[in-house]
C-alpha cells in the first residue's frame, strides 16, 4: 500500500503561509518603557535597542576616583530614571548587528534618548552606524568627563571581546 502525498485546501495553504511568514517590524511604536538594561528597552512587550546607542553591559564595571563600579547598572539606572514616568516615541530602524531591533526614541516627544544618555556619558555612540548627533554627543561628554568619561573603562564593544 502507497502512502498518498498529503494535499491541503488553499484556505489551509494561504493559513499556514500567514504563521509562517515572517512579521513585520513596527515602524512605530510608543509608551511607558521598561528599562532592560542601558540601551535596551521593552513597551508592550516589544524588546528593542536603542539605534546607534552602545551602553557597558549589566554586569560590566568601571573605575573611577572612588574605585571599580557597577558602570552597566549605573548606566540602566540612569536611563530608567531618564524615562521614569515619561511617554516615549521610538521609530523602528530595522535590525541591528545583534540581531535584535534597533529603534530611534524621542523622550517627551522632543528629546533624542539616545543622544541623551550619550550626552550624559552614561553610553557610547556605535561605531557601525555613525550617527553624526550621537558621536558629537559623546565627544562633548568626553571633554567634560561626564559619567563613565569621570574614570577610566573599556568600550563596550571591546568588554563584550573580553579586552577588559
Amino acid at each position: 500500500m502507497k502512502n498518498a502525498p498529503l494535499q491541503f485546501s488553499a484556505p489551509a495553504l494561504i493559513a499556514l503561509f500567514l504563521l509562517l511568514a515572517p512579521q513585520p517590524a513596527r515602524a512605530e511604536i510608543e509608551g511607558q518603557p521598561e528599562i532592560i538594561d542601558g540601551d535596551t528597552l521593552s513597551i508592550a512587550g516589544v524588546v528593542f535597542n536603542l539605534y546607534g546607542v552602545d551602553a557597558p553591559e549589566s554586569d560590566q564595571t568601571c573605575r573611577n576616583q572612588g574605585g571599580a563600579y557597577p558602570c552597566g547598572f549605573q548606566a540602566a539606572n540612569v536611563l530608567a530614571y531618564m524615562t521614569a514616568y515619561q511617554w516615549i516615541k521610538c521609530r523602528d530602524r530595522g535590525v541591528g548587528p545583534d540581531r535584535q531591533t534597533a529603534m530611534t526614541c524621542l523622550l517627551g516627544g522632543r528629546y533624542d534618548l539616545g543622544e541623551r544618555l550619550i550626552r550624559q556619558g552614561w553610553a557610547l555612540a556605535d561605531r557601525k552606524t555613525n550617527v553624526p548627533a550621537y558621536l558629537q554627543a559623546e565627544q562633548t561628554a568626553r571633554a567634560e568627563g561626564a559619567g563613565l568619561w569621570a574614570g577610566s573603562f573599556a568600550a563596550p564593544w571591546d568588554w563584550r571581546q573580553g579586552k577588559r
